[in-house]
């Protein structure tokens, strides 16, 4: 059988290794193959600026309300700052969630929820409910002792937040009035404390808001319903606007 080849067959590998001198078309053809190949380019793509945070400032009532924030967030990285309700800054944050209306709001703001006030005593305190004028007897020092008010012949132990505090601020102005709390009431830092605060002792009284029940406490007067606020700047990026709608449903 005859073998035809190429006219360029002398340009293989094989025929290099055989003939030390590489024929003049052989080079034309590798600088022709060369210019067919694609070339990189030249433009490079831009850097991705990284995710802006969301920056939350809530007060420590308000932490039962970050499970929905963070929930609504989705991928969203959020930035969350624990502060006392007197140090919330809405100018250094996207968005401050606390319990009940400040006096003095200027920014917009949104009821995501609402929560109870309650005052509470100790699962063990026989008295299971008391009227406004009593709570207010007691957490004023008007009433130092449990049996005043037909419970055991014990002196009460007060406990409250400081008044800057959102509870306290509620609390105060719907049932102190211009009573000043009792002198001798001792402060809890945030619910979680009171909570644990009112359950070890079983002649102590507190305020509580409904999300932080707890073992070891009951309620014995519901004060009022607060609205959750969340409370925004002026002007709000379109994902915050996504986040309130979210926890507003």
């Amino acid at each position: 059988m005859k073998h035809t080849s190429s006219p360029f067959s002398f340009c293989s590998p094989l025929h290099y290794l055989l003939h030390p001198f590489f024929p003049f078309p052989c080079y034309l053809l590798l600088l022709i193959a060369s210019f067919s190949l694609p070339l990189p380019s030249c433009t490079s793509t831009p850097p991705t600026a990284p995710p802006q945070p969301i920056r939350i400032q809530y007060t420590p009532a308000a932490t039962p309300w970050l499970a929905d924030l963070y929930s609504c967030a989705g991928d969203e990285i959020v930035d969350a700052e624990p502060r006392s309700t007197e140090f919330l800054d809405i100018q250094s944050s996207e968005l401050a969630i606390r319990i009940g209306e400040p006096d003095d709001l200027t920014s917009p703001a949104y009821q995501i929820g609402s929560e109870d006030i309650l005052v509470i005593v100790n699962t063990q305190n026989p008295l299971q409910t008391l009227t406004r004028d009593q709570v207010r007897g007691l957490f004023s020092g008007q009433i130092a002792n449990w049996q005043e008010i037909n419970g055991p012949n014990a002196p009460l132990q007060v406990w409250v937040y400081g008044s800057g505090e959102d509870i306290q601020q509620i609390f105060d102005h719907t049932v102190l009035g211009s009573s000043p709390v009792t002198s001798a009431a001792r402060l809890a830092a945030d619910p979680d404390e009171m909570a644990q605060a009112v359950a070890a002792g079983i002649n102590t009284v507190g305020i509580l808001t409904g999300h932080w029940r707890a073992e070891g406490v009951t309620d014995v007067l519901t004060v009022t319903s607060a609205p959750v606020l969340a409370i925004t700047p002026s002007q709000s990026r379109a994902e915050i606007d996504t986040i309130l709608a979210c926890m507003q449903k």
